[in-house]
């Protein structure tokens, strides 16, 4: 079956830095892929070139069987949302206007329906929906964050290490979320160093080391891998 998303041999620098060296992964439709690794192993970086925010060297990013166009946009519209790390939701905007920004597409068309969706994944958006967005919790913005990708109507959800800085509960929740997400029908391309925690939850997994592949494998067979729970998981 062809793959939803294909990245063939992808190569980024950062100056003299190989960030990436010759990167190949594929995502098929209705699943969660993760991609674990170490702080600075090149994840996010990859992300951030799928969705066009950094331009690569060489290789091939194909969407549902084309190559993606080059302005992070028109990416978007094509159906690859990016959440990127950090969250970087608009702290001096409301809630709803954050939800309204990820929305920017579509200018009305049943952006109150969206609006509906995102208050029935998220309740506690729904309760806070006037507030800034800068008066919410680390948990409570990376819930914004993802529902503001939601906003953009994404057959790809591009998720960059949503449980950073959380506590335990909340990177449950996150994760419960994660699961939903994929269960409306949306696929998830995920990148996380909580490499239990990623690769519990997905369908199909990568390591990435120094801008490299190195192993792959179902969620179960990384978890029962030796140099991964050696690597990853505390031995």
């Amino acid at each position: 079956m062809e793959p939803m998303l294909k990245v063939t041999d992808l190569r980024v620098n950062y100056g003299h830095i190989e960030a990436l060296r010759g990167v190949s992964i594929e995502v098929q439709k209705g699943q969660i892929v993760s991609i674990i690794g170490a702080n600075g192993a090149g994840k996010s970086t990859l992300l951030r070139t799928i969705s066009g925010l950094v331009k690569s060297l060489g290789g091939k990013v194909e969407f549902e069987g084309e190559a993606l166009p080059a302005k992070p946009s028109k990416i978007v519209a094509k159906g690859v949302v990016h959440v990127p790390e950090g969250r970087k939701t608009f702290s001096g905007l409301t809630i709803r206007d954050n939800l309204l920004v990820g929305g920017y597409l579509y200018k009305g068309k049943d952006l109150e329906k969206d609006l509906e969706e995102q208050y029935s994944l998220f309740p506690i958006l729904r309760e806070r929906k006037d507030q800034f967005a800068g008066t919410l919790s680390g948990g409570e913005q990376q819930m914004l964050a993802v529902a503001r990708g939601l906003m953009s109507r994404p057959k790809i959800l591009l998720l960059d290490e949503p449980s950073m800085g959380l506590a335990p509960l909340i990177v449950n929740q996150i994760y419960d979320l994660i699961r939903q997400i994929r269960d409306r029908g949306i696929t998830v391309l995920l990148v996380e160093q909580n490499a239990r925690k990623a690769l519990g939850i997905c369908d199909y997994a990568y390591v990435l080391e120094n801008g490299v592949i190195n192993l792959s494998g179902t969620g179960d067979e990384l978890l029962r891998s030796d140099a991964v729970r050696k690597a990853y998981l505390g031995g």
